[in-house]
């Protein structure tokens, strides 16, 4: 493969999946090159992908057989998925903490992507099944960029209750997600 795209990206986190939340794509790109100039179409793509950033290996996204649609002129793979878990691995917490608090602050933030995939392939002498083709790739992903590229809207304030111990306040607020 000679690239890999994230174009949506989401990771959905709740307090049970702090270190496993579903990550979902709906516009994923993945460039190929082959050593021959025969047109092929790859009709599915099953992959374990391992991610790593600052050299440390620390998740997983194990994508299920999936359908995929493919330029065969351009060799790009269109990929999407859902709800697979971002399964980040023992003893790699503080190495994801270090990749979500630098995404949060960067433009970009550079990671790698490797692993193995398993395509059905559809060629001039039929349908083909390729398993175990490895890759590995540098790519990035962008960054909310301290989420001060644009203002914080508050559009409204509620002090609701007040507690002996504290006040709650209901705030609605939109932040710019600059993708």
């Amino acid at each position: 493969m000679k690239s890999i795209e994230l174009n949506e990206l989401e990771l959905l986190f709740t307090e049970g999946t702090a270190y496993d939340p579903a990550a979902s794509s709906n516009d994923s790109t993945v460039a190929f090159a082959l050593p021959f100039d025969l047109p092929i179409d790859i009709k599915t793509l099953e992959t374990n992908i391992s991610v790593s950033a600052g050299g440390a290996s620390f998740a997983e996204l194990a994508i299920r057989k999936e359908p995929v649609r493919t330029d065969v002129q351009q060799r790009i793979i269109h990929l999407t998925f859902l709800n697979v878990p971002f399964a980040v691995f023992d003893g790699q917490h503080s190495a994801f903490q270090q990749f979500l608090a630098s995404t949060t602050m960067s433009t970009t933030e550079p990671m790698t992507l490797s692993g193995e995939a398993d395509t059905d392939v559809n060629t001039a002498v039929g349908l083909l099944s390729l398993r175990g083709i490895e890759f590995s790739v540098n790519t990035s992903i962008a960054g909310l960029q301290g989420l001060t590229s644009k203002p914080t809207l508050v559009t409204s304030l509620d002090v609701n209750h007040g507690f002996p111990d504290y006040l709650l306040i209901k705030a609605n607020s939109s932040l710019f997600n600059p993708r």
